[in-house]
């Protein structure tokens, strides 16, 4: 089997991905992509670049065969440190030592959950919902009568605004006319 040459861009991207601390969509853009997430990803992804994937799986194994980073012997040395926090009765750090040996053997792992409440995703209904738990949830109180202002009131009032702004603007002129004709006299 013929393997292909890594282009420029693609050297310069497996450099990054290997030999710095940034994300695959950072090592991309620095490389020179254009849309550098959906190159990184077809980058590391797609059968057609299994040749750059397999540059970075080598490059990656120098790099932890030369520093020695290997699952053995970060186990062994968290275990270490365990046993060494438990003669000393530090039972925290013992602790922390042996939750980083079930991370690494992937018997636990960290969880997080985003929520994104987006008020453009919400429908009205969603929105009241929403407005009424805020007002209650900090006891804010409310002075004056609330109006329900339907979609075709707020067209109206946007209508009079226009039109109270071209009056005005209307008066601005007579009166600058008027102002400019007395001065000539």
């Amino acid at each position: 089997m013929v393997t292909k040459k890594l282009t420029k861009k693609q050297e310069k991207f497996v450099d990054l991905m290997v030999y710095q601390d940034w994300n695959q969509t950072k090592c991309a853009h620095l490389a020179g992509y254009e849309n550098p997430g959906v190159a990184a990803t077809r980058l590391l992804s797609d059968q057609q670049y299994a040749h750059v994937q397999e540059k970075v799986r080598q490059l990656k194994a120098v790099q932890r065969t030369k520093n020695e980073i290997t699952y053995e012997g970060i186990a062994k040395k968290l275990g270490e440190i365990r046993d060494v926090a438990l003669a000393d009765g530090s039972y925290g750090p013992a602790v922390t030592a042996e939750i980083a040996r079930a991370k690494l053997a992937g018997l636990m792992v960290d969880r997080k959950e985003l929520k994104i409440h987006k008020i453009d995703n919400m429908s009205r209904e969603q929105l009241e919902v929403r407005l009424q738990e805020l007002v209650r949830d900090n006891q804010i109180v409310i002075e004056g009568e609330v109006e329900v202002v339907k979609e075709d009131m707020v067209e109206d009032v946007i209508e009079d605004v226009e039109e109270d702004a071209d009056l005005e603007e209307d008066m601005e002129e007579t009166n600058l006319l008027e102002v400019s004709d007395s001065s000539e006299q």
